[in-house]
């Protein structure tokens, strides 16, 4: 009987081991906080989800400031000049001529205001935020407001654009997964 009690808590204590590895040494590869500091600022300064700002990092970038996209957005949260300029002219603390969205703090100050301007605009309704932050939010206008799409004016009950759609279930997802290991 006590050799089966020393069995057991052998191996209880080796999974106890495999869940403490996988959670402090694999979790943070494959679900990265990164960029912490400026996360925290901006989510704070714009009242934003620090989970959303990190799950639209993570599905944008996976944490490159240096990404580009074919549609010309670049940066950790995937800007592109136009929005940049449009978002820099309406805060004080970026300047339009000197806007670097490669760099780390620009892309995800940007990138958050913006999140936050969406939500206001489309009434925190998270699914239509994230498909405009995808795919542009004069075309998820046009979407809401055809009956085929959006019976309310407010929710999708379809995205007529796949990448679109797949991009709302993958940071949604994602967002789901930093909320559940890092209690954010």
């Amino acid at each position: 009987m006590l050799r089966l009690i020393k069995k057991i808590l052998t191996r209880v204590l080796l999974l106890l081991v495999v869940v403490a590895l996988g959670y402090f040494i694999v979790l943070p590869k494959v679900l990265p906080i990164k960029y912490r500091e400026q996360v925290e600022k901006y989510a704070k300064m714009y009242d934003v989800e620090e989970s959303l700002i990190y799950a639209v990092i993570f599905c944008e970038s996976r944490f490159n400031p240096d990404a580009h996209s074919r549609a010309g957005a670049k940066g950790l949260m995937q800007v592109t000049t136009e929005t940049g300029w449009w978002v820099a002219s309406r805060v004080d603390s970026l300047d339009v001529d000197t806007l670097d969205l490669k760099d780390p703090e620009t892309s995800i100050a940007v990138g958050t205001w913006y999140l936050q301007w969406l939500e206001e605009k489309f009434g925190d309704v998270q699914p239509t935020v994230l498909a405009a932050y995808n795919a542009g939010h004069g075309k998820v206008s046009q979407w809401l407001d055809d009956n085929q799409y959006s019976e309310d004016g407010y929710h999708l009950e379809e995205i007529p654009f796949p990448e679109t759609n797949s991009y709302v279930r993958k940071v949604e997802l994602v967002q789901k997964l930093y909320k559940i290991f890092y209690r954010l």
